[in-house]
């Protein structure tokens, strides 16, 4: 009898999810994953995927990464084993990384109250990084500055290496006649000259090397077996001294070993649960409400191991109103078998602290055990028949089921005499009701389809079918049985329809009677009724989603007209403050000094009523009154108009704040000081916060922001434009593209707001 996760394919799922580990006590940790039946622990692990979901959702992804199992290699450690110093980098990085995840944490602005424990558990080690940061580099070897000794030591092979070779140099260059080659070579290890093996006698050295030719000898000269021996006696302290640094650094790390294994631990465990809610997106998944009562309800049900674009959903509802049993009938290849397995499967995966691909409100209980028996049972071994093993494997789950079990039953009692098998599936479906455990087959039998008709403790279900092209629709309807459309089906098949007329008659007159009749009747006006119910059901949820869609946009609508209110507002409180300020300074001048004209003067340039009859053309000259900004007309678009000062400054206005001035007699050509310029503009800030805009709004506001940063000289700056729906993101991304100034743009990370800012880089 084959486990009930290889039946349901359990490991699959696990590999699946094996995929979004990054830490090795996290993928350890889904290859041993096992159902549990403790409904408290499942729930709890259940609230702790919740809040994995929701944060990752809103804070980006947690930083995670590691390659080891900190006790394996603790274990290693303290059997004498010394680290060598790619194992000493991965231990840094281990102690990065948890302070990496400890600043996530920090970072969140989320009640982590079920993850809390695992956070605040993490301590990070930053007299043991900076050791190790000081000893090691990033390539993987011990520092010259690791200590006093190894930095003269490495002076000192420094200097025989200079010397080796300026040695080398001067032979080749005294033994010239004689060389075959233009440079020295290494030969066993040991530097040589190329020597013409016919005068190889005139060098005194010791031969290392013949060609295969044999006209060429590899000498190492005298001069530079004596440098090499000395270097030779420096290297191996070079060696002996790195090895008692890393010892060192080892010992310090087992020193440290308690907390180190703790963090590699807690690391593992939300990489772990990181994992879960990764492979729940990817399937789209939620987490179902647990429940101590046996009662199950699936709602828009699918199979985690299918295509959920194609996947047809589904509901499954057991254990309400006294209903146990679900009888599933219907033609073969409609969607019975996979139906089984979905409701199994599901099932099981809740037992695994898993979320489920279901809407939101199923609502599921822990069963302590789940039986399934489906496809071919037939043992060569044993020398069964399908229905030997099929009734087998019955025989032993039926030793062992409660009402707080489910069992699922594929093509109940089929392969033996059809009169015999309908009779056994009767008596199973009886005894499965006395165990009260939710109980699911799937049969053809008509007179189980009678029973479950006219037994209160069955729900019948079937799969649709449409009769028109002669294809299963994968959808089931509950509380009604279906049929098998065998006649139909072999008649899209090719058979002789002489062949399928006789064979209908010699049914309905062998095994129909009229009570067989009147119930197929009442049956068919059922499927009938609940196929519509099903259709307006269908019809009403997508005007639902209609309705929730126009209040949606009637509010965005609203809020977008209240808000574009309040700035009119605000920018016309800041006019009018300006103008106050302006007039009150005015007056008070006046009071000082008693010049009525000069002060009649200033107020009537700031009248800010509009210029009636002011017909403005291109290369008129004109006055922004408000601002006392003078200048050429450029460019006008509708009511729009660009003014350029001579300075050469642009200036944007509306005709109304605009009034023609005579041209100058005489254009001023004056350069500007563009270092005094910039050190006299306002200070630019490195970030520029657009959350609430909306797009020609931010994109505004990000223009401009980024002309004061080039005036100010800013090289890199970040804009938090937030997660939102990710249209204001998108836009602000598309105009950087066309944007000559900058040199490039990315997502920020987890310390610069993560997806919800953008880091850009200017030119």
């Amino acid at each position: 009898m084959k486990s009930i996760e290889s039946i349901l394919e359990i490991q699959k799922i696990k590999e699946n999810i094996a995929k979004y580990t990054k830490t090795p006590i996290s993928a350890r940790l889904v290859n041993e994953l096992k159902p549990s039946k403790d409904f408290n622990y499942l729930n709890n692990e259940f609230l702790k995927l919740k809040e994995m979901m929701e944060i990752t959702s809103s804070f980006g992804d947690l930083p995670i990464k590691g390659e080891l199992d900190m006790y394996e290699e603790i274990q290693y450690a303290k059997k004498g084993n010394v680290f060598d110093e790619l194992k000493l980098n991965l231990i840094k990085s281990e102690i990065q990384n948890t302070v990496e995840v400890i600043k996530y944490s920090m970072w969140i602005d989320y009640d982590t109250k079920y993850l809390e424990n695992l956070f605040v558990g993490l301590k990070a080690d930053e007299l043991l990084y900076s050791k190790i940061s000081s000893a090691i580099s990033i390539e993987n070897k011990v520092k010259d500055s690791a200590s006093k000794e190894l930095a003269e030591i490495r002076q000192k092979l420094a200097y025989f290496n200079r010397e080796i070779h300026n040695t080398l140099v001067r032979l080749m260059s005294k033994y010239h006649d004689k060389v075959t080659g233009d440079n020295f070579v290494i030969r066993n290890g040991r530097y040589a000259i190329p020597i013409n093996t016919g005068l190889k006698a005139s060098v005194e050295g010791i031969i290392q090397d013949v060609s295969d030719s044999g006209q060429t000898t590899f000498i190492e000269p005298k001069e530079v077996l004596a440098l090499e021996n000395e270097m030779y006696v420096y290297e191996l302290k070079e060696k002996d001294e790195v090895s008692k640094i890393l010892s060192e650094l080892t010992d310090l790390v087992v020193e440290n070993s308690s907390q180190l294994i703790k963090n590699n631990e807690i690391l593992g465990e939300l990489d772990f649960i990181d994992s879960k809610a990764k492979y729940a997106k990817e399937i789209d998944a939620n987490i179902p409400l647990l429940t101590k009562e046996y009662k199950l309800s699936l709602v828009n049900a699918r199979h985690p191991l299918i295509d959920k674009d194609v996947c047809v959903p589904n509901d499954f509802r057991l254990g309400n109103d006294g209903k146990t049993l679900m009888i599933i009938s219907g033609p073969n290849a409609g969607g019975k078998t996979i139906a089984l397995k979905t409701v199994a499967t599901l099932c099981y995966m809740v037992k695994l602290g898993l979320a489920i691909p279901t809407h939101i409100d199923s609502v599921v209980p822990v069963f302590e055990n789940i039986y399934a028996e489906i496809g071919d049972a037939q043992s060569i071994e044993s020398n069964l028949s399908t229905f030997s093993g099929h009734i087998s494997n019955l025989s032993v789950i039926f030793q062992y089921i409660t009402s707080r079990d489910l069992v699922v039953i594929d093509e109940l009692c089929n392969g033996t005499d059809p009169r015999e098998g309908e009779a056994l599936s009767v008596a199973i479906a009886k005894f499965l009701i006395e165990k009260k455990s939710i109980s699911l087959i799937s049969s053809h039998y008509p007179l189980l389809k009678k029973f479950g008709f006219t037994n209160d403790h069955v729900l019948n279900a079937s799969f649709l079918f449409n009769e028109k092209t002669v294809t299963p629709t994968f959808k089931i309807l509950l509380g009604v049985s279906g049929k098998s459309y065998g006649f139909l089906i072999s008649k899209k098949f090719g058979l002789e329809q002489s062949i399928i007329d006789d064979a209908r008659n010699i049914y309905e007159s062998s095994f129909e009677n009229e009570n067989d009749r009147k119930i197929a009747k009442i049956d068919e006006k059922e499927r009938y009724l609940l196929q519509k119910e099903e259709k307006l059901k269908s019809r009403q949820e997508v005007l639902a989603s209609l309705r929730e869609e126009l209040n949606k946009k009637d509010k965005e609508l609203r809020d977008k007209e209240n808000k574009l209110k309040g700035q009119k507002i605000d920018k016309f409180d800041v006019f009018l403050n300006d103008k106050y300020n302006e007039i009150m300074n005015i007056y008070q001048e006046f009071m000082k000094t008693k010049d009525l004209k000069k002060a009649e003067a200033k107020l009537d340039k700031i009248n800010v009523k509009k210029k009636k009859n002011e017909n403005i053309t291109i290369n008129d000259y004109v006055e922004i009154k408000t601002l006392g900004i003078k200048g050429k007309v450029t460019r006008m678009n509708g009511n729009k108009v660009t003014i350029t000062s001579s300075d050469g400054f642009s200036f944007n206005a509306t005709k109304d704040l605009c009034e023609i001035i005579e041209a100058p007699k005489q254009a001023l050509k004056s350069t500007i000081n563009i270092d005094k310029f910039i050190m006299g503009q306002k200070s630019v800030s490195h970030s520029l916060n657009l959350v609430g805009y909306h797009i020609d709004e931010g994109i505004a506001a990000l223009d401009k922001y980024l002309d004061d940063c080039i005036l100010q000289g800013l090289k890199n700056v970040k804009v938090i434009h937030g997660f939102g729906s990710g249209q204001l993101k998108k836009a602000i991304h598309e105009y950087l593209k066309t944007k000559k100034s900058v040199k490039s743009f990315k997502l920020g990370d987890q310390l610069d707001g993560g997806p919800g800012s953008t880091l850009i880089e200017l030119k």
